[in-house]
């Protein structure tokens, strides 16, 4: 890829395909903080409606020096716009763009070493076909749509958020070791402690003591905690989040998601009782 056919996908992102795609990646392989040529990547596999779309976010986002640009990216009108147009052009096939294999009839001369050449080179197309190591998803995943790129909206922050989590680590016990180690070494000598705690002793004996204000005849304020944290919730719940929770595999963030969309949008109850089941499916096949 040159400089002038970069600068054209700057201008014409929406004309990323497959060929610019896999150019993109070999790109910023030999350049990972290349933060534009991650975007177009990224916005490349949108294109291509791609399974690896999710796992990229992560790594572009880890490239990026301010994540709200590349929020605001992912949740920009042209962004969207292009995602629900790959969505429908999809799920519509015109009779006209239809294939057929058309076959010539022979009723002689088609001999048995011609048909067995013949299906060798069927076979040969199959192993070749980059959609063999496609992982299929099963009919469970594909009534969840794990493994489909994630759409955020503007208001989604906290659902964009918690797909970029990382896991956290455990530290190595070797560092704990050295660690307590360090930490005997550190400790004061008995004369430093005898010191300081003469200057405690002086300061208790020297300074006034503090008078709590007489204000005996308010009422404390009353704070219902778990009403706001429930109310938080509610609102920062949404289908995106919810199929986070699906991708990170946690089945059961993602049935309480369920649980609290179907309260919070009655009408479309049916729908999320019908993605439970098939969470809970999916939690007992894994």
């Amino acid at each position: 890829m040159n400089a002038s056919d970069y600068i054209q996908l700057l201008r014409k992102p929406e004309n990323i395909r497959l060929e610019e795609t896999t150019a993109l990646e070999t790109l910023i392989g030999e350049y990972p903080f290349f933060q534009s040529a991650r975007a177009l990547h990224l916005r490349g596999l949108s294109n291509l409606n791609s399974f690896r779309y999710n796992d990229a976010l992560k790594k572009t986002a880890a490239h990026t020096t301010d994540r709200t640009v590349l929020f605001d990216l992912i949740t920009s009108k042209e962004f969207l716009q292009n995602r629900i147009a790959k969505t429908i052009a999809n799920r519509k096939t015109n009779l006209g763009d239809i294939e057929v294999n058309a076959q010539e009839i022979r009723i002689k001369g088609n001999t048995l070493v011609e048909q067995t050449h013949l299906a060798d080179e069927q076979d040969a197309e199959r192993i070749l076909d980059p959609s063999v190591f496609i992982p299929v998803p099963s009919e469970t995943e594909q009534q969840l749509g794990i493994g489909t790129p994630l759409t955020f909206g503007h208001g989604e922050k906290h659902s964009f958020s918690e797909w970029l989590k990382l896991s956290s680590c455990q530290p190595v016990a070797r560092e704990t070791a050295v660690s307590s180690q360090k930490d005997k070494n550190k400790q004061p000598a008995p004369a430093e402690i005898s010191r300081k705690f003469k200057l405690i002793d002086k300061f208790i004996k020297n300074n006034p003591k503090i008078v709590p204000r007489a204000d005996r005849n308010k009422e404390p304020t009353v704070v219902n905690l778990a009403h706001n944290a429930q109310v938080e919730q509610e609102e920062l719940m949404t289908e995106t989040l919810a199929r986070v929770y699906l991708e990170q595999k946690r089945y059961k963030n993602a049935i309480q998601a369920y649980k609290i969309l179907s309260l919070k949008y009655p009408e479309k109850s049916g729908f999320f009782a019908d993605q439970i089941k098939a969470v809970k499916k999916l939690q007992q096949n894994s």
